[in-house]
């Protein structure tokens, strides 16, 4: 289901178009956290079958690469896990002012307040992800469809909400 599909916009439909939207965001998240899950398995084998040889230096070096590989790779999978945590619980529901769960047109395109887990395609465009603590939804929190915030010096002006 596309943004430009939803005619009527009934909250049933827009339910609806949440629901799918929150469902692929899941499995992207899941999907990145899979991948991470490998990154990290091969990461401990090459740990595992790294010995040491009579350069001690090329070994320690080794071993510490992996060590904050490992270390970036966890910190990944952390954070994907608060996202998926955030997302798993938003709400569905139609709004009329910006908060959490919220999907708005902004003259920027499409942003919806769920986490900052950044573009996602759709056949006819994209959706923003962004946390409801980013700078942009503060200055736009509680606002409705044709209010407008002053952003980095420029209006901001909602020109829809979901």
């Amino acid at each position: 289901m596309e943004i430009d599909d939803l005619n009527p916009r009934t909250p049933d439909v827009i339910r609806e178009f949440k629901a799918n939207l929150k469902m692929e965001v899941l499995n992207i998240l899941r999907e990145n956290k899979a991948e991470l899950h490998r990154q990290l398995l091969a990461l401990q084998e090459a740990a595992a079958a790294d010995t040491k040889s009579s350069a001690g230096d090329k070994y320690e070096t080794g071993r510490e690469s992996i060590r904050q590989s490992r270390t970036l790779l966890e910190k990944q999978w952390h954070t994907l896990g608060q996202w998926e945590s955030t997302v798993q619980a938003l709400s569905v529901e139609p709004a009329s002012v910006v908060r959490e769960g919220a999907l708005l047109l902004l003259d920027i395109g499409w942003i919806w307040v769920a986490a900052s887990f950044g573009k996602m395609a759709t056949g006819r465009g994209e959706i923003q992800g962004v946390s409801a603590i980013s700078p942009l939804v503060q200055v736009l929190k509680g606002k409705g469809k044709g209010e407008t915030a002053h952003f980095r010096g420029h209006t901001v002006e909602i020109s829809d909400i979901l």
